[in-house]
């Protein structure tokens, strides 16, 4: 819609409102003569109670052409808005920076013969039946079996059910140990994951 048919809208909907509360005053100072010429007291009154009723009516027909002159008004202000938007080509958007998506971590697959997790500094062999212990608990795994510990490092044969990320398996153990597991490497296409506790 231009904004020359927002205009003529506008402007007929104000004609209309006009021609309407002339033709309610015309009427009013019509029932007024009326009333004036016969001197029945009911016929006075039903007469006078009309004339409020279009007086009323009057001023109601006036806010609706000033509300609907604010409309028209706020309209054309939205069309103007939306071509200023599509004045801005694809090709001047696609200049400015695109945004760059996270990376997906690539998860490591079930079943199989699992996944070689190496872990080192294993805070002690009570350390080591935590950890055992927080990766079995973990909903995505199947089995953790210990192969070995030596020097505060362990190597830990991890079956999962569900995929998994080497993320969420530093963070699910660190939430159940209470100790912080980081991610040194992760190979899920090797199936080989090495983590260390800090601290």
């Amino acid at each position: 819609m231009t904004d020359d048919h927002h205009a003529r809208d506008s402007d007929a909907v104000e004609r209309a409102a006009r021609i309407i509360a002339d033709a309610l005053r015309e009427a009013e100072v019509m029932l007024a003569g009326e009333r004036q010429a016969r001197g029945d007291a009911a016929a006075a009154g039903a007469l006078e109670r009309f004339g409020d009723v279009l007086t009323r009516l009057v001023e109601h027909t006036e806010r609706l052409a000033a509300r609907m002159a604010e409309l028209t008004e706020a309209v054309t202000l939205l069309v103007e808005g939306q071509r200023a938007g599509a004045a801005e080509t694809p090709a001047a958007r696609s200049l400015g920076p695109k945004p760059q998506l996270p990376e997906m971590e690539p998860s490591f697959a079930p079943g199989g013969e699992g996944v070689d997790v190496t872990i080192a500094a294993v805070p002690g062999f009570q350390g080591l039946m935590e950890l055992q212990r927080a990766l079995v608990r973990l909903p995505q795994v199947q089995s953790a079996a210990v192969r070995r510990y030596q020097d505060d490092e362990a190597v830990i044969q991890l079956v999962l059910s569900q995929p998994m990320t080497a993320s969420a398996i530093a963070e699910g153990v660190s939430a159940a140990t209470e100790r912080t597991l980081v991610v040194d490497d992760a190979r899920p296409d090797l199936l080989r994951l090495r983590l260390r506790f800090l601290g």
